[in-house]
């Protein structure tokens, strides 16, 4: 027992150099003892618990001991494949408070058996980033409902679960209670991601402190559970000093608890991570700065992260085996509008999984069908490009196609060019619009293809075809079949 509680007394010491307590802060050690059962009280066993520095199981009965000391926030279990998600509201409930305890205390979980599901669809938002309350409104109004719609459009067999990767609100607090209120509308439990506007600015210099209002809506800030073969982890990869001064980082003992929660996670289960920064930028240059060591302790897993932070459209290839989804913003910018400065709408990423396996992935623009990727523009819309067609592949990456037919004849590859969104251009430029934030200002964006057609009149049909084989269609001056 004493050699558990020097090995915690040093993880906690080591979590001090990146959580900014005060190195003279009392160290205080304590017994957590519980069980995780089911409603009649039966014991479920191989459960994982932790306190975010340490891991254990649950044993043959259910219980489980381990020594905790006061700086943990949390104890919180790792939801098991074949268990209920408990919530309130669809916000998960996996985790109880023990923050400023001194002294041994018990904390019991109960689960409530289920099926493990075959199929998932795991739906990510990144940056909703509500400020003002009509933003707000729209989120509620617009994002949530197109998201249950969603869902109504798949069969019962396939099961949802959802996260939110960073950005909740920008740097407003007080919207918490109507951002957790919002997803009373979905059908199925939502997780939240903690990103550099969630934090408190008015606590600086104090990373550790200053995630308490996330936390007080939404619990621990680094978690994991599990849906199907897949296992899924949260990670809060801001490093917090002040509102413009944060480090894309993950702390050590964050790496130092995934590290010992893979440890129960069998190498042929698909890990599944949402962070708030992606680990490289869409110009290849690296944000995360401790990437290496992230795919050290990964290493031997097949993984999909899927991250925000950056308001653009990306697919990189992190490492063998890893791959990280960067999403779009589903504000669009400030909710400003119904796209982003670059031209992508507002939306969220949509991943389907089957067994241990990623089989489809699409960017769902929000009150769009799902089959549309894709805005065309007739000659003469892109000043640079007066005489051709320009297409805007708003999720593509390099491992797609973008054709092109005219007049029924294909005529190969549209050309990949850098330029504006010519949609957004005209909604963005200017000093004096948009009205919701007239400084922003239209963004160049490298998803555009382009091709000169022989006759401006003739049919011009454009197909894309994503990494998963889905095709896209649209067309020019279409003539009926």
């Amino acid at each position: 027992m004493n050699s558990i509680r020097y090995f915690a007394l040093f993880v906690f010491l080591c979590g001090l150099l990146t959580t900014g307590l005060h190195a003279q802060t009392t160290l205080v050690s304590f017994t957590v003892s519980g069980k995780v059962s089911t409603p009649e009280n039966t014991g479920i066993a191989n459960v994982v618990v932790s306190d975010g520095y340490q891991v254990t199981t649950t044993n043959a009965k259910g219980e489980y001991t381990m020594q905790s000391m006061n700086f943990a926030k949390h104890i919180f279990i790792s939801v098991p494949a074949d268990y209920d998600i408990p919530h309130k509201g669809n916000i998960p409930r996996f985790y109880k408070s023990i923050k400023g305890t001194t002294s041994d205390i018990t904390i019991n979980f109960t689960l409530i058996k289920k099926e493990k599901d075959k199929k998932l669809v795991f739906v990510v938002m990144a940056d909703p980033q509500a400020q003002i309350p009509a933003d707000m409104k729209r989120f509620t109004a617009e994002t949530i409902p197109d998201i249950e719609t969603l869902k109504s459009s798949y069969p019962d067999d396939v099961t949802f679960i959802g996260m939110t990767a960073g950005d909740l609100l920008w740097d407003a607090p007080k919207m918490y209670p109507d951002y957790a209120k919002a997803f009373e509308q979905l059908t199925f439990p939502f997780y939240q991601v903690i990103g550099n506007h969630d934090y408190d600015q008015t606590v600086k210099g104090n990373d550790y402190e200053s995630s308490h209002n996330f936390e007080s809506h939404f619990g621990p800030t680094y978690y994991s559970f599990n849906r199907g073969d897949c296992h899924f982890v949260a990670l809060d990869n801001i490093i917090y000093n002040t509102r413009p001064d944060y480090q894309e980082e993950i702390s050590r003992e964050q790496l130092d608890w995934l590290q010992q929660d893979l440890k129960y996670v069998d190498k042929e289960k698909l890990i599944i991570i949402s962070m708030h920064s992606p680990a490289y930028r869409r110009d290849g240059k690296k944000i995360l700065n401790n990437t290496a060591e992230l795919v050290k302790i990964l290493k031997g897993y097949k993984v999909l992260i899927v991250s925000g932070h950056t308001h653009r459209m990306n697919k990189a290839v992190v490492a063998k085996d890893i791959v990280d989804y960067t999403l779009s913003p589903t504000m669009g910018n400030s909710w400003a509008g119904d796209f982003n400065v670059d031209g992508c709408p507002n939306g969220y990423g949509v991943f389907e999984i089957k067994g241990n396996q990623l089989v489809n992935q699409y960017y769902k623009s929000t009150g769009q069908s799902k089959d549309y990727q894709m805005k065309v523009y007739p000659a003469g819309s892109v000043p640079e490009l007066p005489k051709s067609v320009v297409a805007h592949v708003w999720n593509y990456s390099q491992d797609w196609k973008v054709e092109v037919y005219e007049a029924g004849n294909y005529k190969g590859k549209m050309t990949n060019t850098t330029g504006y969104d010519p949609d957004a251009y005209d909604f963005y430029l200017g000093a004096q619009k948009p009205a919701r934030k007239p400084k922003l200002e239209p963004a160049k964006t490298s998803n555009l293809f382009y091709y000169t057609p022989k006759d401006n009149k003739s049919e011009v049909k454009v197909v894309v075809t994503d990494c998963f084989g889905n095709t896209y269609v649209e067309y020019l001056n279409r003539i009926s079949d």
